[in-house]
C-alpha cells in the first residue's frame, strides 16, 4: 500500500512597510505590481479593468508617512474584498505553518492569516 503523500505547507509572501515585516498567505495574494502613479484624493488606483483602493497599512501601524517610489509594490490582495495594499517591498516566498509563529532570522514575523 502507497502511503499517503505529503501535505506540503502553506507558502507565504513576505512583505515589508516601513520597520514592519509580515507574512501573507499566497492563497490571498492575487497579483503584485510595481508602484504606480497615485491621484490625489483617496487613493485608487485602476488595473486590469477596475479600480481598487489602495490601502496604506503605515498609519495603522505606527509607521510614519511615505511618498509613492518605484521601488515599492502594490499586492493585490483578496481578504475577502480587493484591494491593492501599498508595501515598500515584497518577497521572498517562505514556508509557513498555521497556528505557529513565523521565525525570520531570530524575530518572530506575524503571518496575516
Amino acid at each position: 500500500m502507497t502511503p499517503p503523500a505529503a501535505t506540503p505547507a502553506p507558502q507565504a509572501l513576505l512583505l515589508r512597510v516601513g520597520q514592519a515585516r509580515f507574512l501573507l498567505p499566497l492563497d490571498h495574494v492575487e497579483r503584485l505590481y510595481p508602484m504606480v502613479h497615485l491621484p490625489p484624493g483617496p487613493p485608487r488606483v485602476h488595473l486590469r479593468g477596475e479600480t481598487l483602493p489602495v490601502l496604506d497599512p503605515r498609519p495603522d501601524w505606527g509607521q510614519p508617512p511615505a511618498p509613492p517610489d518605484a521601488s515599492q509594490r502594490l499586492v493585490v490582495v483578496r481578504t475577502p474584498d480587493r484591494a491593492a495594499w501599498w508595501v515598500d517591498e515584497a518577497g521572498p516566498i517562505l514556508p509557513v505553518t498555521p497556528d505557529h509563529p513565523a521565525v525570520l532570522d531570530g524575530q518572530v514575523v506575524s503571518v496575516l492569516w
